[in-house]
């Protein structure tokens, strides 16, 4: 498997400083799972923000930030979310770091209705309506023309969606904002399963679509 589209480099850094929202953060080390030289590219990416870091002038720490140190060592610790056994949804497998997160299968989840073909669950939501969101469409399912509130990131994991700007593929990413519409089309060959982040809400075209979204959570 070769990833044909990539993740912009400004995410890496982004995910390298730890700047990212807890979704975003998770669909990027998801979509990193895929990518043979993620790990050097992380490891540029460190390499930079650390470079920027020597040039700051340094900051004098609050008077009580020993204090407040040494008491987080008495805090409790948080336990690790359970790790999932390996969860197979046809033949190709959920990136570990997702796997990780959910900490069950996901068959599991609380699937709803989208639309004709499709079912969606939302795993997390953050600020200004942002979320991560999975999607299953049958094969040869169009999703309806819409445009966007704000970025939108689409990770493919098992089978492919079309648009005007190409086909996308189990590991591929594609990006959205909202200078753009499109209408996708999931490929024929098996189920489409892929994660999602969004910022604001979905903007359908359809009148049908507009109709059904208070209904949709989109």
């Amino acid at each position: 498997m070769s990833v044909t589209h990539r993740m912009g480099a400004e995410w890496i850094m982004a995910q390298a400083a730890g700047t990212l929202s807890e979704g975003e953060a998770l669909l990027v080390a998801s979509h990193l799972s895929y990518v043979p030289t993620a790990r050097a590219d992380m490891a540029a990416a460190e390499a930079a923000g650390g470079m920027l870091l020597e040039n700051l002038a340094p900051t004098p720490l609050a008077e009580d930030a020993l204090n407040r140190a040494l008491a987080r060592l008495y805090e409790p610790e948080e336990k690790p979310a359970q790790r999932a056994a390996d969860m197979q949804i046809g033949s190709p497998l959920l990136p570990a770091p997702l796997q990780h997160w959910l900490g069950r299968d996901i068959e599991e989840l609380n699937w709803r209705f989208l639309g004709p073909g499709m079912r969606q669950a939302t795993l997390w939501r953050g600020k200004n309506k942002d979320r991560l969101w999975m999607l299953r469409a049958k094969p040869g399912t169009s999703v309806p023309r819409h445009g966007h509130g704000g970025v939108e990131l689409t990770l493919v994991l098992c089978g492919s969606i079309t648009d005007p700007t190409g086909t996308y593929r189990r590991g591929d990413v594609q990006e959205m904002n909202v200078a753009n519409t499109h209408e996708l089309m999931v490929g024929t060959e098996e189920e489409c399963i892929c994660l999602a982040y969004t910022q604001g809400q979905m903007r359908f075209k359809g009148i049908i679509a507009k109709l059904m979204k208070p209904f949709l959570g989109l």
